[in-house]
């Protein structure tokens, strides 16, 4: 008798021990759910900041747009804003969904757990989605910054057109980079043959001005729609003199028009909405703003060849 009690004693004990143990347990996945959700907490808190961050820029981008368009001293740049606007708005569209579609799966996961339904796979299968989503906002953001640093550096630098020292070829790949939704409507390839590490102490705006002029004109003016085509931008430094080669291989033109290049108001463009502004912008920049020189080579049906020296200051 005494024996069948202990034995009762023993097994009721085990039984408190393991319901101890479940309690531990229970206990244990309890906070870890709570830590979960106090970190998705947290972590919707960031996306939504992002977000906020995210249209504010998108707001900040529009609003420069309006300002570049309204500065007449940066019309040749106004031209590019439209297509660096769409270049941005591309992974920035994809990070707002991306980072929409999180929030939502953040809030599913929370009717989740207050229902006290939130099952083990359920979190994995969000974590898993979340680190995707990351992945994608981050990316996202990364080649929108990189346009949007493009885009400011040469638009502050034209419309505040201090001396400052800049690395040559960087500077220049900015400037074709700003170009990239006008080139992907056309056929044609830029090439830049310049060294790096090239560093002057130069007028930066004024630089990108002339580039994105010739660009313009080319794009508009030197191939026929849908002509396949190749503009090579080559530069050399020696001593305090850059000199830069921009040559095409598109129509070219005739003696006349070539006589005339510079002048203003001087267009076969005028019917597609062309000033006439362009190279004579570009003229007067190389030789007043630089005190340089520049010429222009071209014959009807082998493109042109503009020929620009200006002069720098090499630091050291």
């Amino acid at each position: 008798m005494v024996a069948d009690a202990d034995k009762r004693i023993i097994e009721l004990e085990q039984q408190v021990k393991i319901l101890i143990d479940a309690s531990r347990q229970s206990d244990l996945v309890r906070k870890r759910y709570q830590d979960s959700l106090s970190i998705l907490k947290q972590k919707d808190y960031e996306i939504k900041i992002s977000k906020e961050m995210i249209e504010k820029d998108l707001y900040m981008l529009k609003k420069m747009q309006q300002e570049l368009v309204e500065k007449e001293k940066m019309a040749a740049l106004g031209t590019l804003v439209a297509g660096v606007a769409h270049e941005v708005n591309t992974p920035l569209g994809v990070a707002v969904t991306s980072i929409t579609a999180c929030s939502e799966e953040i809030r599913s996961l929370k009717r989740l757990y207050e229902l006290e339904e939130l099952s083990e796979s359920d979190m994995e299968t969000f974590l898993e989605t979340a680190s995707e989503s990351a992945q994608i906002v981050r990316e996202s953001l990364k080649q929108a910054a990189r346009l949007i640093h493009s885009f400011k550096k040469i638009s502050v630098d034209q419309n505040i057109d201090d001396v400052r020292q800049i690395d040559v070829y960087e500077y220049l790949q900015d400037i074709i980079r700003t170009f990239s939704n006008q080139l992907k409507k056309t056929r044609i390839n830029v090439e830049l043959k310049c060294s790096q590490g090239m560093i002057v102490k130069t007028y930066p705006g004024s630089l990108a001005q002339i580039l994105s002029n010739l660009l313009i004109n080319a794009i508009n003016h030197a191939y026929n729609p849908n002509q396949q085509g190749k503009v090579i931008i080559q530069v050399n430094l020696d001593g305090n003199r850059l000199y830069i080669l921009f040559m095409d291989d598109g129509n070219g033109t005739d003696d006349e028009l070539k006589a005339q290049a510079f002048q203003p108001f001087v267009t076969t463009g005028r019917d597609k909405g062309g000033s006439g502004l362009g190279l004579n912008i570009v003229y007067n920049l190389v030789t007043q703003r630089f005190g340089g020189q520049i010429k222009l080579e071209s014959q009807k049906g082998e493109g042109s060849k503009f020929f620009i020296t200006l002069v720098v200051e090499v630091p050291g």
